[in-house]
């Protein structure tokens, strides 16, 4: 019998049958458990957070003064936990900060000061990282950084995790975790920025700048460069933070341009707004040399701006020239029309001189800030919006890969 092949079926049917019980079973057991465990793990990383935790406590002690120091508020849309002393004295504002590591997803606690200032201290209590890689989070080593650190720098909301970066609101990175400390340096910023603009929820923009969406090329300055006078230098771009429901307005949008019906050298204008933002030889579009250029996007009708990115030719070295955008309600750009962004210095295009930074163009985009001034995240409206182009510092052409326009 044992050596038929219906013994051998049968054999093998009640094996996997047990493995897939053993994997089954206990954590359905165990479900009620570990639920009751990560429950206690977060008010404990929130009453530690707050400076409330006295390590001798038991769990029930810590779980009373939880429900007696800790309460709930919502400011806008925010929602989050106020922690009070024993003499009712307010000593913490809490949040809750979610995020996806590289290993998985992790939970944490974000304390900061009454007064909105400073960063009180931060516990992650769950994660699914490496230990010694981007399991650190949870140490309070790693973590004691974060204690007494500003959360407004010259009137930037904000901190960073970057060990290159030397700034008041700069903590280490944990080597070899990129993409975790990323992730939880935009899950704190946005908790932060939320907060400071009154309680409106922001998130990070997503601009889609995946490794197979872009072409990751960053070249060195071109060979014999001279800088303009008002060159900005390379470097790392914070999160731009805005309300959750933006989208590309400008996305297969219709494009005109200072050539009329003519053609361009290269391309088509329609591919400014088809969404490819490679900067190989098929995906740019190249206007004619010797005088400003222009592309215009006619957005369909008026709406709310946030801010408009503009990638030009970036897979070699280029510093383009009078990089001016306009937007307003009318094609002919009369009515209502602002000027968003111009780093022509000397007003070699004629259209004023310009106070924006000469830059050298790269994979991540030139993002223009388009919200009001005196606004309070909210964007500037208009229907069309113009990006002009006087060629490059080493007379190269005019190359317009993609624009993008977010807003509602």
């Amino acid at each position: 019998m044992k050596n038929s092949a219906i013994y051998s079926i049968i054999y093998i049917f009640v094996l996997c049958a047990i493995a897939a019980a053993l994997l089954t079973f206990p954590p359905l057991m165990w479900a009620e458990r570990m639920a009751a465990n990560e429950k206690f793990n977060r008010i404990r990383a929130i009453m530690d957070a707050s400076g409330l935790l006295v390590a001798t406590d038991s769990q029930e002690v810590v779980t009373e003064k939880f429900g007696k120091m800790v309460n709930e508020k919502k400011v806008g849309e925010l929602e989050m936990l106020e922690a009070r002393d024993e003499k009712g004295d307010l000593v913490a504002l809490l949040f809750e900060i979610e995020g996806h590591g590289h290993e998985g997803p992790f939970k944490g606690i974000l304390a900061v000061t009454p007064d909105k200032q400073r960063i009180k201290a931060l516990r992650v209590y769950d994660h699914q990282e490496t230990p010694g890689l981007g399991g650190m989070m949870s140490d309070p080593k790693w973590a004691a950084q974060f204690n007494n650190l500003p959360m407004i720098v010259d009137g930037n909301p904000g901190i960073v995790i970057d060990s290159s970066v030397d700034a008041p609101n700069a903590v280490d990175a944990i080597t070899g975790a990129s993409t975790t400390t990323h992730s939880l340096e935009q899950a704190i910023n946005a908790q932060i920025h939320s907060l400071l603009a009154g309680g409106i929820k922001l998130v990070p923009l997503d601009l889609g700048l995946t490794p197979d969406a872009v072409t990751r090329a960053t070249p060195g300055y071109p060979k014999g460069f001279t800088k303009p006078p008002n060159f900005r230098e390379i470097e790392k771009r914070a999160d731009f933070m805005v309300p959750a429901d933006l989208v590309n307005l400008a996305l297969n949008k219709p494009v005109t341009s200072n050539l009329g019906d003519d053609e361009p050298m290269r391309g088509t204008v329609a591919q400014v707004t088809d969404g490819n933002k490679k900067s190989n030889e098929e995906d740019y579009v190249e206007m004619f040399p010797g005088e400003p250029q222009w592309v215009q996007i006619d957005l369909g009708d008026i709406h709310e701006i946030y801010c408009v990115v503009v990638w030009h030719y970036y897979k070699n070295a280029v510093v383009y020239r009078d990089v001016i955008v306009q937007i307003a309600d009318d094609a002919e750009m009369k009515e209502n029309c602002r000027t968003i962004f111009n780093n022509d210095y000397d007003n070699s295009a004629g259209l004023g001189e310009g106070k924006d930074p000469t830059y050298q163009a790269g994979w991540w985009g030139e993002l223009i800030d388009a919200q009001m001034a005196d606004g309070q995240h909210e964007g500037s409206k208009a229907r069309y919006v113009r990006v002009y182009t006087n060629g490059g510092e080493a007379e190269e052409d005019t190359r317009f890969v993609e624009i993008a326009v977010y807003g509602r």
